[in-house]
């Protein structure tokens, strides 16, 4: 008889696979045959077998190793041992046993238990992060268990160490994160990622990979979050509608649904969603500017409004019959027609109106191979569009005026080819070898129509081509409790006249020498390429007083990162972090000392320096409280020799705190309620100083229908206070920027799962007497 119970006896499960496994299972494509033991654990109507304990020990019943079964039921032992014997153990089902020495175990069904548990209540804690091959894994559906969040963007934010600042993911302890897709990377930017899986169901995504150090055949540098998407190998349907409502001053529609068909071998997945908007943002900004011995105080009020539709669109296919490897396509599309955009700014200097109408377009095609051997191939194509049409009128304090229709655009094609290769030796030892190709054509453009006065504009037609071509290979081995990998690439890279070769070290050390302790060193290298339009030449106007110029010349910034991370009881995360950013760049604004201009520029710094320490400190109180504790502090160290007519290096402690908090209010109806608050001491920027901020947000969660409905309010930024105002006293350069205003954002989210069909195995009709 199957218990009432049993969803809460599979917890000590998770509990016991966490700390008895030290090494976890791998996606089959991944590791090729050889040294490897793998099968598929399913239960007698077809169904795979998700977190079942696969024991390994040699014929003398001594213990080798032991790993989970993923989602699909799929598992792998890394082990040279032959014959060996293996134990399955799952709470629902009857023990399984096997001895073989074979490296493919085929299918393997378990038998449901019989046993009665009605009385029996067995509670536990599932552990937070799992090691996974030195990397940090994460159950994004159980970490987000009771808490508001809609999509898998949201989602990732909820992983410890993970936020997002100014509309970019960070993770403490790394200058820079990048997201990636089933492990693959994409020509699409991070702005362009990050809408696609705002637009993905959390349900969708097996489980969220973090590593400050990815390997090489990720083809990323530095730390990564892997978002891999779950794959089912069983007939079935099944899909999920939604619809969200928002407030920032004006309303925000938006509804969308995504679907899935499965079978053993094939797999079909299409997601779309569709918004219209109108944002509000502005800021208050006092210049004390001085000009030919005369200082002008210059006080400006902007309002910036933006309207439109947005509709985003993503396709995937997948073939994958068993032990012949897997084909997979997707096509990602993203349509913005016609958004309206206008900025008012009224001051002391000038009055300013600007009115944009723009349309943007991406499409996104990637293929994939992976073959049962471990050689892996893939093709990234991108094709983004965006042309503008915009009129600015002046009408300055001395009665002046001017006038210009500006036409502009952006227009890029990006190819990225990749193959990689994997093999593991009978000795243990693995070896990695590969590399990548891309290829970038860029094209910008701003013609100028003057209406009335002389603005200084001019036109600019600008045309880039940009090379880039990857060789790498690595090593790395299991020595017990200790796990090495190692790896070195060279790049080289050309754009325009500009040509560069480098080497970047990559190195991992992972310790294991208790279930309850987990010690991790990295250290990584990368390089980070300015945006196309920041290397054009170009000037472009927000107001009357406000320029943004282009840097001709501007060099891509290097990264050395090194961190130490120690894991207690797979939950409690400390880390020790130190990057270096020799070349770093970012817009930053200054006076200009030639005329009264007021220019936000992008130039390469001597360096960016941090240092500092993380904690991630999980906690509950008794069964309505869950919470979560990030607290950074860190050393930074800024310095620019030609920053315009003047250096600067200065230095500064930072602090951040961070509280997650989701009270379960009731188990029956479900309902949570999830209040959270930040908070970030003083901090630097170039020749700004950013003041202290701070924001707290709150929302409450209905789950109904069996789970398969959710209903959530949420309000972020309750007290308008999650921007920063920034200021410059340096050196004759006077500034005020208010934070921007409005940034109170009310949401109501609602979304279906339905589906849940699963093709029936029917008996077949025996026919084993039958033929000749």
């Amino acid at each position: 008889m199957k218990s009432n119970h049993l969803q809460y006896l599979l917890i000590p499960v998770a509990i016991f696979l966490a700390y008895v496994a030290t090494a976890q299972t791998a996606s089959p494509s991944d590791t090729p045959s050889g040294s490897v033991i793998r099968g598929r654990i399913l239960d007698t109507s077809e169904a795979p077998v998700a977190g079942a304990a696969v024991i390994l020990f040699d014929r003398d019943s001594v213990y080798l190793d032991a790993v989970a079964s993923g989602a699909d039921g799929r598992f792998e032992i890394r082990s040279a041992v032959r014959p060996c014997r293996l134990q399955i153990q799952h709470l629902a089902y009857e023990l399984y046993c096997i001895e073989s020495d074979l490296s493919d175990l085929g299918d393997i069904r378990l038998t449901e238990a019989n046993t009665a548990v009605d009385a029996v209540v067995v509670k536990g804690e599932r552990p937070v992060v799992q090691v996974e091959q030195g990397r940090l894994s994460y159950d994004l559906g159980r970490l987000t268990e009771g808490q508001a969040v809609n999509n898998a963007y949201e989602a990732l934010t909820r992983l410890p160490g993970v936020a997002e600042q100014e509309g970019a993911l960070t993770l403490a302890g790394a200058s820079s994160v990048t997201v990636i897709l089933n492990g693959r990377p994409s020509t699409m930017t991070a702005e362009q990622l990050a809408t696609l899986l705002r637009s993905t169901p959390v349900d969708r995504v097996e489980k969220a990979e973090v590593m400050f150090s990815a390997p090489p055949q990720y083809h990323v540098r530095g730390a990564a979050i892997n978002v891999v998407l779950r794959r089912s190998h069983e007939t079935a349907f099944s899909g999920e509608v939604h619809a969200n409502y928002s407030n920032r001053w004006y309303d925000t529609y938006d509804a969308g649904g995504n679907f899935v068909l499965t079978s053993p071998k094939w797999s079909a997945d299409v997601t779309y969603s569709a918004a219209r908007s109108k944002e509000l943002s502005s800021f208050d900004l006092r210049s004390l500017h001085t000009f030919e011995e005369q200082q002008y105080d210059i006080r400006q009020d902007e309002w910036m409004t933006s309207e439109g539709w947005s509709h985003q669109l993503r396709a995937a296919v997948e073939y994958a019959p068993k032990q012949r490897g897997r084909v997979s396509a997707a096509y990602t599309a993203s349509f913005s027609p016609n958004t309206d955009g206008q900025s008012h700014s009224t001051g002391s200097y000038v009055e300013s109106l600007s009115k944009k109408l723009s349309d943007r377009t991406l499409h996104n095609l990637a293929l994939r191979y992976t073959s049962a051997f471990g050689l892996d191939l893939g093709l990234d194509y991108t094709h983004y569009d965006n042309p503008e049409q915009l009129r600015l009128e002046n009408s300055y304090a001395d009665g002046s005026a001017t006038a210009f229709d500006v036409g502009s655009g952006q227009r890029i094609d990006r190819l990225n080819v990749t193959a990689d290769e994997r093999h593991t030796f009978d000795s243990g030892w693995e070896l990695t070898a590969g590399g990548a190709f891309a290829f970038a054509r860029s094209h910008d453009w701003q013609h100028y129509t003057v209406l009335e006065g002389s603005p200084a504009t001019s036109d600019t037609d600008a045309r880039l081509d940009e090379y880039t071509g990857n060789l790498y290979a690595g090593f790395g081995r299991q020595f017990g409790k200790v796990g090495l990998t190692v790896s070195l690439a060279g790049e080289y890279y050309r754009l325009g006249d500009y040509e560069n070769w480098s080497l970047y070290p990559q190195a991992s050390l992972n310790w294991m020498p208790s279930e309850r302790h987990i010690v991790q060193l990295n250290f990584s290298s990368d390089k980070e390429y300015p945006a196309y339009w920041e290397m054009q030449g170009a000037v472009s106007y927000i107001d009357g007083y406000s320029e943004i110029h282009g840097t001709s010349g501007l060099r891509p910034s290097r990264s050395y990162e090194a961190q130490a991370v120690y894991i207690y009881r797979q939950k409690y995360i400390f880390v020790l972090f130190w990057n270096e950013r020799p070349d770093y760049f970012v817009q930053a604004a200054w006076q200009s000392s030639d005329r009264l201009a007021l220019i936000y520029q992008s130039l390469n710094w001597n360096f960016n320096r941090q240092w500092g320490a993380n904690a991630v400190i999980p906690f509950r109180i008794g069964k309505w409280l869950d919470s979560r504790l990030t607290l950074t502090g860190m050393r930074m160290r800024q310095k620019c020799d030609p920053f315009h007519d003047m250096s600067f290096d200065r230095s500064k402690w930072v602090g951040i705190g961070r509280l997650v908090n989701t009270f379960h209010l009731s188990r029956k109806p479900a309902l949570d309620l999830e209040v959270n608050g930040f908070f970030q001491s003083g901090a630097i920027q170039g020749t700004f100083d950013i003041e202290p901020l701070g924001s707290a947000d709150a929302a409450v969660k209905w789950t109904f229908d069996q789970g398969r409905a959710t209903l959530s309010v949420r309000c972020n930024d309750l007290f308008d206070s999650g921007m920063p105002s920034t200021k410059v006293r340096y050196r004759g350069q006077w500034l005020d920027m208010g934070a921007q205003r409005y940034m109170r954002t009310a949401t109501v989210h609602f979304s279906y799962r339905f589906g849940g069909y699963k093709a029936k195995k029917h008996k077949e009709v025996d026919t084993s007497r039958f033929g000749h």
